[in-house]
């Protein structure tokens, strides 16, 4: 990975650190985060954000050298991560604050754009949420457990594309109450 496409990588875990709350935002969440980050820029322009692969894992899409990002932020004092215990369960998470602020100058004015808008969307979304939406999506669909998944098929990510915006938008909001009324029945 070149220095540039390094530098994007790790201002986009930056970006998403400094502008979602710890508690909105875990490994998880994060790595949904750049896969949309990423299809949805191959979609429109073609090429992705970071130049990262994508692998299908159990909690969907998962950038590929996630966690050495991470801990070269963390070892370079730009990003710190603690975990911590969710309610009553034994279930943990990791939670981001960034030390340094991000570059966002390494990003184009499109790029920019994208990220701020993933923010708006999904920062209060859950983080389950977020993982069944992306299971039904062409790149985790067709690819095979453990894989690498295709950017040809990011035609079939719906965020932010005018003419299926609205019917996303009905979809995630089924998908989001079934997540609920889920959770709810197990607790």
């Amino acid at each position: 990975m070149d220095a540039k496409t390094k530098s994007k990588y790790q201002n986009a875990i930056l970006y998403f650190a400094k502008n979602l709350t710890p508690y909105q935002l875990g490994k998880t969440k994060l790595a949904k985060l750049l896969y949309y980050l990423d299809f949805i820029s191959y979609r429109d322009r073609e090429k992705s954000v970071t130049g990262t692969l994508y692998y299908k894992q159990e909690y969907g899409p998962l950038a590929k050298d996630l966690t050495e990002m991470i801990a070269d932020l963390v070892a370079e004092k730009k990003l710190e991560v603690n975990r911590v215990v969710i309610g009553n369960e034994e279930k943990q998470k990791d939670q981001f604050r960034t030390l340094k602020e991000p570059d966002e100058m390494v990003f184009d004015e499109e790029e920019q754009t994208l990220l701020r808008k993933l923010v708006n969307k999904y920062a209060d979304v859950p983080t389950e949420v977020m993982v069944a939406k992306s299971h039904l999506e062409a790149p985790w669909v067709k690819a095979q457990n453990g894989a690498s998944l295709d950017y040809k098929y990011a035609f079939d990510v719906e965020d932010f594309d005018s003419e299926i915006e609205e019917e996303s938008k009905e979809e995630d909001r089924k998908i989001k109450e079934a997540v609920e009324k889920e959770l709810t029945a197990n607790c």
